[in-house]
């Protein structure tokens, strides 16, 4: 990893050009930088105990006698306990088969709405377009749905997570939506099942988060497989040490840079990168590639930082033009320490990258990378440019930089450069290229950032955002333009749902499924982050309680 940095920060100047953001400090202290040999051995343990159980369910999967129904259950337990990375091949293949199976009988299937809404959700989720045809045995003469069905409120959360893989002009899907989400308002206030479907849907949520509480849910459900159940709990306590071990590694690098004493404006937040790593691949053969990742987003906030909460435009200018050089000779030109600090971070993290990356022959993937985040301080300068300008772009101006600020390219292309599975260069290029999965993340990441964040930023001195372009250029209130975004949301995961399904005739610029899962998973850290407020700014107020149960509190075996 980078080596440590000298020198310090000078004393905070008052400076009425530094805005300054006055940021919470890191809330997590010394909560994870141990890791016993006690650890080891309990991951060890846990290591034995699953290898017995994982062949006892695969036998289970397999089993040419059970029913479609009860397979299909099964994959879904399966899957969102967490453990669906042990038989991808075998799941694959069953849904293959099942799906085929079913367009035979042109769907048309007896099964009440949870099984239906299940099936549904699964295929869709692995690429089978499933017609929301299905649904309409549900429906009234009128088309809308079946008064009868409303006390069914297992179906009833299974249809309201099912409307969320819909896309395009499925129309029986966005008024199946509206319907479910009212009944299950009129009814959180009795039902746990149904405050959690609307706090965070399934498809949108992080999947170490959804599978700790479904793991939870599954354990009062009195129909649960117990083989089932046991095996989650114990590979997610394996797994638990397995990141706390990855995190002991992670703070030694973070605190020897002191970075909290060196450059005391920008947010520490080493934890909730790691957090947000693990949303993007949680299962136990991406641990390089968080470590990877998490180099990266740690880039990205001090360079985010720097640029947006501390540095002056002079400053600013200076440093991006260091950056064009990239050049260690020209922090020489610096008036203030902290620029060699940021400059000299970014550079070795990226000098790294490369010596890794030529290890593995595959020297492109760094240079890709490089080129993302010269992409973006390109980004952060025209954003400064206009700040100090005065000058409010029009939205469309706005979005082709957002694009970028957006960080989908440059943390899609560094969550790919660790998967060893990503064996040649085009999938880079697709990406730098942004084909219409990445332009549904951006807007995604973007403007949900803008609508929780634009009213502090503006107060403490910003450029304007997506929220302020968009109301100068069409005289719209706040309320207004917000509600425009929440629209421009739904179309933005309509259309990454439909890159997500598989292609009768894919394109050459099609992304590959592991790298538009990794975009998936990017859009849902975005969705569960920023749905309410900024939760990696504000991590305390959103997700503490979240990265408490992922990484310290295992289950009772």
């Amino acid at each position: 990893m980078a080596s440590a940095l000298v020198g310090c920060l000078e004393a905070q100047e008052v400076d009425a050009r530094r805005p300054l953001a006055h940021f919470p400090p890191d809330i997590w202290g010394e909560n994870f930088v141990n890791f016993t040999p006690q650890d080891i051995l309990m991951m060890e343990t846990y290591q034995q105990k699953i290898e017995p159980l994982k062949e006892e369910v695969r036998k289970m999967l397999i089993n040419n006698h059970t029913d479609v129904a009860k397979k299909m259950k099964m994959i879904d337990e399966v899957e969102r306990l967490g453990i669906y990375y042990f038989y991808e091949k075998e799941i694959s293949e069953l849904l293959n088969q099942i799906f085929e199976e079913l367009s035979r009988k042109n769907f048309n299937i007896d099964y009440d709405l949870q099984s239906t809404a299940s099936q549904f959700r699964i295929f869709r989720q692995h690429g089978h377009k499933m017609p929301c045809d299905v649904f309409n045995k549900f429906l009234d003469d009128e088309g809308k749905m079946k008064e009868t069905v409303k006390g069914d409120i297992k179906g009833i959360v299974s249809l309201y997570e099912a409307c969320h893989l819909r896309v395009h002009g499925e129309t029986i899907l966005d008024d199946a939506l509206n319907f479910t989400t009212k009944i299950l308002e009129s009814i959180a206030s009795v039902s746990e099942q149904a405050r959690h479907a609307l706090k965070q849907v399934s498809h949108f949520g992080i999947q170490r988060v959804e599978s700790r509480f479904y793991i939870t849910f599954y354990e009062d459900d009195e129909s649960r497989n117990q083989t089932l159940l046991t095996l989650a709990k114990l590979e997610f306590n394996r797994l638990q040490l397995l990141y706390r071990q990855e995190l002991t590694q992670l703070l030694k690098w973070w605190h020897n840079l002191d970075f909290k004493t060196k450059l005391p404006y920008a947010r520490q937040r080493s934890v909730e990168c790691h957090f947000w790593a693990i949303a993007m691949y949680f299962e136990p053969q991406y641990s390089e590639a968080r470590m990877l990742l998490i180099r990266v987003l740690l880039v990205i906030s001090i360079l985010d930082d720097t640029y947006d909460a501390y540095a002056t435009f002079d400053e600013i200018q200076q440093l991006t033009q260091a950056f064009e050089r990239w050049d260690l000779n020209a922090m020489s030109q610096f008036p203030k320490e902290y620029m060699k600090l940021v400059f000299q971070f970014v550079y070795d993290v990226y000098e790294e990258f490369d010596k890794e990356m030529s290890k593995k022959g595959r020297p492109y993937a760094a240079q890709y990378a490089k080129d993302r985040v010269m992409d973006l301080i390109r980004s952060y300068y025209l954003e400064a440019k206009w700040f100090n300008a005065k000058y409010v772009p029009t939205f469309e101006e706005y979005m082709m930089n957002a694009r970028i600020t957006g960080v989908a390219q440059i943390l899609g292309t560094s969550s790919i450069m660790g998967m060893d599975e990503i064996v040649d260069e085009k999938p880079f290029r697709l990406i730098a290229e942004a084909p219409k999965a990445i332009r549904a993340c951006e807007v995604i990441g973007r403007l949900m950032d803008d609508i929780v964040s634009h009213q502090e930023e503006q107060a403490r001195g910003h450029v304007a955002s997506g929220v302020e372009c968009y109301m100068k250029d069409y005289n719209l209130s706040r309320e207004e333009v917000v509600a425009i975004f929440h629209k421009m949301f739904e179309d933005a995961w309509k259309d990454l749902n439909e890159e997500l399904l598989v292609k009768a005739n894919p394109s050459e610029n099609h992304l590959p499924r592991p790298v538009l899962k990794r975009i998936l998973n990017l859009s849902r850290v975005v969705d569960a982050l920023y749905k309410v407020i900024d939760g990696y700014t504000y991590s305390e107020k959103l997700i503490k309680e979240d990265i408490i149960t992922t990484y310290l509190r295992p289950f009772t075996m």
